[in-house]
């Protein structure tokens, strides 16, 4: 017990001799009066010993009834022992009490201890704009819909529908015939693509197998494809008829007649060199005729 008490004497003269030590902070607005919302700066100046280690509020500490803005800390300055610590808070108000007042603490460091000390009250008058607030205005509530007609708006449709046709007319006037050839080009190179593709196919199946339905389905598609290319129905001719559609042509003549030997004639029981060449030899004459169909659509001059 007799302990307790000691210590507790001990605390309060401790409390007695350091609040003796402390010299309170000094807060100034930098204004008398502030509107609503306006900056005002105050400014917090502590004065104290060299030794003794102090801290200014910050970002988090609530300034209520003010807001602050920003803040700004100025180096500690010492002189004869006695350091000066400084900022300037900007802040703003949007409390409508005619008398705010503000205090601001520092925070002195003691080992595991700290102190607040705050400066004394220094207060703003809020100046008011608006002296007088008449009555309130009795508000009629009229919640039924007011009835629209319904219209549209034919003038302004027609005029988008015929500035749009004169667009597309102008467009096609002048790149039309442009726009036509490339498009007919693609789908020479598309059609032309495909059909390399699956001859490809068909005769890497018949140098594989030997099997004459393999040559036959791509000898039956070179024809198909060369009916869509020269629009002319080169599917439904014979080979004699295919032969003297192409003036006699050497490479086909050859190429049908060995194939039709393998399909027809049953001679072919493996894929021998003689009939690859024949398939090679339709399928370089229809690339042949392919580039000679594209040559034909780029030069071609169409009449407007």
């Amino acid at each position: 017990m007799r302990k307790g008490v000691l210590l507790i004497c001990l605390c309060l003269s401790l409390a007695t001799a350091r609040g003796q030590e402390v010299t309170p902070p000094q807060g100034r607005f930098d204004r008398d009066t502030v509107k609503l919302g306006q900056l005002v700066q105050y400014t917090l100046v502590h004065h104290h010993p060299a030794a003794q280690e102090v801290v200014l509020p910050g970002t988090k500490y609530n300034f209520k009834p003010f807001e602050l803005v920003s803040k700004a800390f100025f180096p500690t300055t010492t002189r004869a022992g006695i350091s000066t610590d400084s900022a300037v808070y900007t802040l703003r108000t949007f409390e409508i009490t005619p008398i705010q007042q503000l205090a601001l603490p520092v925070y002195l460091l003691h080992a595991q201890d700290t102190l607040q000390v705050y400066a004394s009250p220094d207060t703003v008058l809020l100046q008011q704009l608006v002296t007088h607030i008449g009555e309130p205005l009795a508000i009629k509530a009229d919640t039924r819909l007011a009835p629209v007609e319904e219209r549209f708006n034919w003038p302004v449709v027609l005029l988008y529908v015929v500035a749009g046709v004169v667009f597309l007319c102008l467009v096609w006037f002048a790149f039309g015939q442009a726009l036509k050839r490339k498009y007919k080009l693609y789908r020479l190179r598309k059609d032309h693509v495909y059909f390399a593709s699956r001859y490809t196919s068909h005769v890497d199946r018949f140098v594989k197998s030997g099997a004459t339905q393999s040559m036959e389905k791509a000898v039956s598609l070179w024809k198909n494809y060369l009916t869509k290319l020269e629009r002319s129905a080169i599917n439904s001719f014979t080979t004699k008829e295919i032969v003297e559609y192409y003036d006699d042509n050497e490479d086909v003549n050859t190429a049908l007649r060995l194939c039709d030997r393998a399909i027809y004639g049953n001679l072919l029981t493996e894929a021998d060199t003689e009939t690859n060449e024949a398939l090679g030899m339709l399928r370089r004459f229809a690339s042949g005729r392919y580039e000679t169909q594209r040559e034909m659509i780029r030069n071609a001059k169409y009449q407007r």
